[in-house]
């Protein structure tokens, strides 16, 4: 029986243990499971890694870049697979996506700029000015701007909206160009906090919203391409099963989010005048009303 750590930054990331542990058991691997949660503390994060240190697992199943950080930085010698870390190589984690080149290896949460492109195209046919609303102190926010402006660059007229500090947002009323047809929001804390703000603005000028974090859908987005956490933990497994095997994580090159979920709002739809696609209403994980 092996024994293996789970550390997790919060349990918003519940789903993807749940299909960690469920595909090792589908691989008919025998395990003693150690569970440790900084319940959002990321100053916690490095002495339960420790910990999980002591317990000497053979692996650390980390969910959340600041918790595969911390398992990466022990001493120890022990494997690291990781999820959904945004951005593996820009975080230090990673040398490169197809040659780890460490004691780690994962899968990504980054959706393919390509695909949110298609997507938007998709479920707005006739837009094409198109706002970029982010955050310019979030690492992952900049990551996935850039990817989008460089995917997007002859498919959308793209106008950049940066929020330098939280207390920005309250002045989205003179930011928002009133020519938008559209505004992406990519991922970063700082506007998924203050997501209700951001409605208050966009509603009031009939303005949709394009998220990439899933519950910014059922808030008021208008839908979201999204990883779905259960597939990255399964996906996790399959590489974990490897490692134990005897493969060095460090040649196991990072997956990525390959069947991304769709999620709508058809509420918002409604109150924007807006008909969903019937090809989106189909394939659509979830559909908010």
């Amino acid at each position: 029986m092996y024994n293996i750590g789970i550390l997790q930054l919060t349990q918003n990331l519940d789903d993807a243990v749940h299909g960690f542990k469920q595909g090792l058991a589908d691989a008919g691997i025998s395990a003693k499971f150690h569970y440790v949660n900084a319940d959002g503390n990321l100053a916690e994060l490095p002495k339960l890694a420790e910990k999980l240190s002591e317990l000497k697992v053979d692996l650390i199943f980390a969910c959340s870049t600041p918790s595969a950080n911390a398992a990466i930085s022990l001493a120890a010698n022990i494997p690291v697979v990781f999820t959904p870390v945004f951005d593996p190589v820009g975080a230090g984690l990673v040398k490169t996506m197809n040659i780890p080149g460490g004691k780690a290896t994962g899968v990504s949460g980054m959706v393919k700029a390509s695909d949110k492109i298609a997507f938007i195209k998709n479920l707005l046919p006739s837009a094409n000015k198109i706002g970029i609303l982010f955050h310019t102190a979030d690492s992952n926010a900049i990551v996935e701007t850039n990817n989008f402006k460089t995917a997007a660059a002859e498919v959308f007229d793209l106008v950049e909206i940066p929020i330098n500090t939280p207390e920005d947002i309250s002045n989205l009323e003179e930011l928002l160009p009133k020519d938008l047809e559209a505004v992406f929001v990519p991922i970063g804390r700082v506007i998924e906090e203050n997501f209700a703000s951001v409605v208050y603005y966009t509603d009031a000028i009939n303005l949709p919203i394009i998220a990439s974090h899933a519950p910014n859908v059922a808030a008021g987005a208008l839908g979201a391409l999204v990883a779905n956490h259960s597939n990255l933990g399964r996906e996790c497994a399959v590489k974990t099963v490897d490692i134990l095997k005897g493969t060095d994580a460090g040649i196991i090159p990072v997956g990525i989010v390959e069947q991304p979920e769709i999620l709508l709002n058809s509420f918002v739809a409604n109150n924007l005048g807006i008909a969903l696609p019937g090809s989106l209403l189909e394939k659509a994980k979830e559909i908010y009303e």
